[in-house]
């Protein structure tokens, strides 16, 4: 019986070290091709439900909630942040980040802000008032009743300024709108009065007037 060489003995090991490295690659191949398209499609599913949602689907938004991904929130961020989405898409996106105590108020203390339109600055002020008003809640507060006190027009005023002949109940709605702002920014000082007189003493004491004005309202600290 003829044996093989001694050369060919020595190289049989390394070949099926060499096949089975091969297929455990090949394997590996496999499945990260595998969870790249099926992330792929369910990036490209979310992305499609920010669509329909920016829209104003609120199904849309609950959906896109149901995603464990990091990147769902940031597209549900996105969305309430985005003045070129329909309103109750953004209504439904701020109340999804509203059950979510994880999501920082630098998302939502912009909302504040008086270009905003009215509903959506009531939302993001009805989220504070449930966690409570932050520094950075505080400073949004603060700037957009000293822009209003200035003359400053809010969304509302902007769009209202553009009918040729506003009715009287257009104007009613104003007045309604402003003083409704008014106070819920005040609900939002008074919520954390002493970080309130704070910040008013560090960004404001050039400005007494306005100060002062807010101080007046303020409730003890």
């Amino acid at each position: 019986m003829r044996h093989p060489p001694p050369s060919q003995k020595s190289k049989r090991p390394e070949l099926v070290v060499l096949a089975i490295f091969i297929v455990v690659g090949l394997g590996a191949w496999a499945v990260w091709v595998h969870r790249w398209k099926a992330q792929a499609a369910q990036r490209d599913e979310m992305f499609a439900l920010y669509a329909t949602a920016s829209g104003g689907d609120r199904a849309s938004v609950r959906r896109l909630a149901e995603y464990p991904s990091p990147e769902a929130t940031q597209l549900i961020q996105k969305l309430a942040q985005d003045q070129g989405a329909f309103p109750e898409g953004r209504l439904e996106a701020i109340s999804v980040l509203r059950a979510n105590p994880s999501v920082d108020s630098k998302t939502l203390a912009p909302l504040l802000w008086i270009d905003q339109p009215f509903i959506i600055r009531r939302a993001a002020a009805a989220v504070f008032k449930q966690r409570g008003c932050d520094e950075r809640c505080i400073s949004s507060t603060l700037t957009a009743l000293r822009a209003i006190w200035a003359g400053q027009p809010t969304s509302e005023m902007q769009a209202t300024a553009l009918i040729p002949s506003p009715t009287s109940h257009a104007q009613d709605n104003l007045v309604y709108f402003h003083r409704q702002t008014e106070e819920d920014y005040f609900v939002l000082l008074n919520s954390n009065a002493c970080l309130t007189r704070k910040t008013l003493q560090n960004d404001y004491a050039a400005d007494s007037e306005f100060g002062d004005k807010i101080r007046n309202k303020l409730g003890s600290c």
